[in-house]
């Protein structure tokens, strides 16, 4: 496999994970598999930093940021995990010589060390993956919001209203699957709408729980948002 392109931020990171202390290491590997998989990768670092004391938070998600991006590409290449630790960490060193001495032993401490990392199948592998799953889609939902106003009706003349109605118009946010760019679009609605909306939605939360129940029964973990 040729060398990697790794970027300088994650090479920091890879040096912070060979500086770690036997029992700061220690401690985060204890925590990746005590850690239950998880639905996104932020909830499976919120779990982490629960666990390990003894490495600051904004360093500890920067090394689960780099596990996950590590996880990403041996789903993607299928590279075992003994040769792609090899590889970042051949990469790593190639990277660094100029500005930072890494003897060999130090190197393969590191290879060691990410090996061990890409080792929990079932729990950071599945946070990994994951979040791909839920959002691979062509439109993936954002947010909603509802804007409600009242329209005049005037019929024989403009300076007084005949009547008036009440209309709501539905703001979907989404993200393109494509682009990653974020859009919207409207719907109206009127009263009748909105009843049809909140009763289609009870209907999939009934959906839910049945399906909770199925998963539940089978032994299949459900990840919850």
């Amino acid at each position: 496999m040729p060398s990697l392109n790794i970027p300088k931020d994650d090479l920091l990171v890879l040096k912070g994970v060979l500086e770690l202390g036997e029992a700061q290491f220690s401690s985060l590997i204890s925590a990746f598999g005590e850690t239950k998989p998880t639905l996104t990768r932020r909830q499976f670092v919120q779990e982490i930093s629960k666990k390990v004391k003894d490495i600051q938070p904004a360093e500890l998600e920067a090394i689960c940021r780099v596990v996950f991006i590590l996880y990403s590409m041996k789903q993607r290449t299928g590279i075992p995990s003994q040769e792609l630790a090899e590889d970042v960490s051949k990469s790593f060193v190639e990277s660094i010589a100029k500005d930072f001495q890494c003897p060999p032993e130090k190197s393969g401490l590191l290879s060691s060390r990410i090996k061990t990392l890409l080792g929990f199948e079932k729990t950071a592998a599945v946070a990994a993956k994951a979040h791909n799953v839920m959002t691979e889609h062509k439109h993936t939902f954002c947010s909603a919001r509802i804007l409600s106003d009242i329209r005049p009706v005037f019929t024989d003349t403009p300076e007084l209203a005949s009547a008036a109605v009440i209309i709501h118009n539905l703001q979907i946010g989404f993200h393109d699957g494509g682009t990653g760019e974020h859009e919207e679009f409207y719907v109206a609605l009127d009263t009748d709408d909105i009843q049809s909306l909140k009763e289609v939605i009870a209907r999939a939360e009934k959906k839910t729980i049945a399906l909770q129940s199925i998963l539940k029964s089978s032994n299949v973990p459900y990840l919850e948002p």
